[in-house]
């Protein structure tokens, strides 16, 4: 199992008091919040198995057992030493970088780090922005996304830079690149199930919105449907220009001087009586 092994961890709590870790659906710790019991007890990465004894199939099964827990958790969990080294590196946010971030429920933020290799795996990343938001839209097997970035992770800055479009992104990218040999992003990746299906929804929008620029579902369908029109037009057989039978093809031209013409009438000098 390599670095992996299972470790009780003690901690003393008073009767509701808040651990301070979340777990997610798999029960693997994805965040300890700062000056809480949790801190310096459990680590990022860890998977929790059992609570007092009592097996944990889910997250429910882990805070209820948490309800019960005071004065003592002895928390069961599976740890991977080396996994845990990584992702609290990965879960250190810079404070001049955290600032940029507008923490959401059911997300999970991290520093992802990606290093150039000359002659190796190729980029492999694709991006969209969508509602204001540089989402990554695919990430290919054996590339050097797939080392530290998730279909439907929202790039929030590249080195330090925030983004909201996708050139500008992938500019910033390339520079960094280039130059540096690698790019870092703070990344504001799903956690939850409603996140999920956001992203999963975002990604299958089939229209890329501009950043700030949010139109209508109807107006969008019009417009769709007005841009596919357009390209079937074909132009009359007959021009209202030339003139019927035209062997010579005689044209109408249109000038800009102008005739002025008085008509008279019979009516002048007298009056007109008013009809309904």
């Amino acid at each position: 199992m390599g670095s992996e092994k299972m470790i009780e961890v003690r901690i003393d709590m008073e009767e509701g008091e808040p651990l301070g870790a979340t777990p997610n659906d798999k029960l693997v710790i994805t965040k300890i919040q700062s000056g809480t019991i949790a801190e310096g007890k459990l680590r990022v990465g860890d998977q929790v198995k059992k609570v007092n004894d009592k097996d944990c199939k889910d997250a429910n099964d882990f805070f209820r057992a948490l309800r019960f827990a005071a004065p003592t958790a002895r928390i069961l969990v599976n740890r991977d030493e080396k996994k845990a080294e990584e992702l609290e590196a990965r879960v250190h946010i810079p404070e001049d970088r955290a600032k940029i971030i507008q923490r959401r429920e059911g997300y999970v933020y991290e520093m992802a780090t990606l290093n150039w290799v000359q002659n190796g795996p190729k980029l492999g990343l694709g991006i969209k922005h969508f509602q204001n938001r540089v989402l990554v839209s695919r990430v290919d097997p054996g590339s050097l996304a797939e080392k530290c970035l998730v279909l439907g992770d929202h790039l929030c800055d590249v080195d330090g830079v925030p983004v909201t479009d996708k050139d500008v992104a992938r500019d910033l990218l390339v520079k960094n690149i280039q130059e540096k040999g690698k790019v870092t992003f703070v990344v504001e990746r799903p956690d939850s199930i409603e996140a999920k299906q956001w992203a999963k929804n975002a990604l299958a929008a089939n229209i890329l919105q501009p950043p700030s620029v949010q139109m209508a579902e109807d107006v969008r369908n019009i417009a769709s449907a007005y841009r596919n029109a357009l390209k079937t037009l074909k132009p009359p057989a007959k021009s209202a220009m030339s003139s019927a039978g035209g062997g010579s093809g005689k044209r109408v031209e249109i000038v800009e001087k102008t005739s002025t013409h008085e008509i008279g009438h019979d009516h002048e000098g007298k009056a007109l009586r008013k009809v309904k």
